[in-house]
């Protein structure tokens, strides 16, 4: 099975010491970030063409490249996806459906922030006068481990404050709680969409019709096993893999999957489990890997950290927990903490707010790739729209269904022959839950409706 080939990396000697000073805040080696040399210029982009690599360094394979897409365009006229479609009604909904969901996975998931063996989400669906439906995911995970939201917190707060809110037609005065706002936001977008007989990826800016799908491996002891595990998502058609890894079970899994597969798109995902010192050890011993790129390897608050990281190394560095909103990446990129964004739709706070991120990173001229969480039918579709858009640059962190349950509420999305996933092409979110699982599945149900 081929796979994807990455360009070496170009080794850049060291600068030599400069007398009377150490490396400023947001140095590389010796280099100032490009945003801090523009000092809050915006950076250019080329007009119908991505932002290219920051100066000296050599341009990264990006995964989500396949043969006959377009390469993301500007994203100045980019809609806002929160605003419906001209001639259909910005009104609330007559009724809101909230459905707790539980499905078993096939196989427990296994990540520095802890176990998921049921994949718990919160389904919600909005009704108009007409009867129309939308639907949305809250994919908060079962403990508050990843981020601060979980499933628990989430169906109380959709149900209690967001949710009730949303049938008067006020704005929901809930501090945080992105996820759970993001499942109501999807479901409206949904609903509008679907009147007008549009397709989400359309108005997020279609570039690809089926996006690059990027397996992701949890924490292995042996490394027999996880050998063994990559070489069946490799013969599965991935491409690309992502290995889950936290202090102690990092370079050794690493080093057997590179030695058994010298040219695969190797990346690594820390989960912020790693302290600063630690950190830079891992650094160091991967140095010769040629990762992809190595993601949050410290704690979501520690951006200062996360630049003394990149100023220490050439391998590529990614947030994710660390992004809740445009304004934590636009701070990353002022500090040179950033190389690559994993733009998760749901952890941001939905559709609108996730076009903010990638304007900034656009703007910053990074690459972006789309994370999973793990998502049942109807958050996968919504983050396949995303990643086949020109918000993103480099794949998914998404895998196919059979990956990770064996029914879901719609029908599987699964890899083509080259490795990729289709973008459902359906109007709105391009997939509807399917009512008879839906009932086999369905813990607890509530209903609210217009007064």
């Amino acid at each position: 099975m081929p796979v994807l080939r990455l360009r070496r990396r170009e080794h850049r000697p060291r600068r030599a010491p400069q007398p009377g000073r150490g490396p400023r805040l947001g140095e590389r080696r010796g280099r100032l970030s490009t945003l801090q040399l523009l000092q809050g210029r915006p950076a250019p982009v080329r007009d119908g063409d991505a932002a290219g690599p920051s100066p000296g360094r050599a341009p990264a394979a990006h995964v989500g490249a396949r043969r006959g897409a377009r390469r993301p365009g500007p994203l100045a006229a980019l809609p806002r996806p929160g605003t419906p479609p001209t001639g259909v009604s910005a009104g609330p909904p007559v009724a809101v459906e909230l459905r707790r969901v539980e499905v078993p996975l096939v196989a427990p998931i296994v990540a520095a922030h802890g176990v998921e063996s049921v994949r718990k989400v919160v389904l919600v669906r909005v009704v108009d006068e007409e009867g129309r439906s939308g639907w949305g995911e809250c994919e908060a995970l079962a403990a508050p481990t990843y981020t601060s939201e979980w499933h628990d917190g989430a169906w109380a707060v959709l149900r209690d404050h967001v949710v009730p809110a949303v049938l008067d037609g006020r704005p929901p005065k809930v501090v945080g709680h992105p996820m759970a706002w993001a499942a109501v936001e999807v479901a409206l977008v949904d609903l509008s969409l679907r009147a007008a007989d549009r397709r989400l990826v359309d108005v997020l800016g279609a570039a690809r019709p089926a996006v690059a799908s990027r397996a992701v491996v949890g924490i292995a002891t042996d490394p027999d096993a996880l050998v063994h595990a990559v070489g069946e998502r490799i013969a599965a058609g991935h491409r690309a893999v992502k290995l889950k890894i936290r202090p102690g079970a990092d370079v050794e899994p690493l080093r057997a999957v590179r030695s058994a597969w010298p040219h695969l798109a190797l990346a690594a995902d820390a989960n912020g489990s790693y302290d600063l010192d630690a950190a830079q050890a891992l650094l160091r011993a991967v140095d010769d890997m040629g990762l992809d790129h190595v993601e949050q390897l410290l704690p979501a608050g520690d951006l200062v950290g996360a630049a003394r990281l990149r100023q220490l190394t050439d391998v590529p560095l990614a947030l994710d927990e660390s992004l809740v909103r445009a304004d934590d990446l636009a701070a990353a990129v002022a500090l040179g903490a950033v190389d690559v964004v994993n733009l998760k739709p749901a952890r941001v706070g939905g559709l609108t707010a996730a076009t903010e991120v990638a304007r900034v990173a656009r703007e910053a001229g990074l690459r972006v790739l789309c994370g999973g969480m793990y998502e049942l039918g109807v958050g996968r579709a919504v983050s396949l729209a995303v990643a086949g858009s020109v918000l993103v640059s480099d794949g998914a962190d998404i895998g196919p269904t059979s990956a990770y349950v064996r029914r879901d509420l719609v029908p599987p999305i699964e890899l083509d022959a080259d490795g990729a996933l289709p973008v459902p092409h359906g109007p709105g979110i391009g997939v509807t839950p399917d009512a008879a699982v839906l009932e086999d599945v369905t813990v607890e149900r509530w209903v609210g409706e217009r007064r």
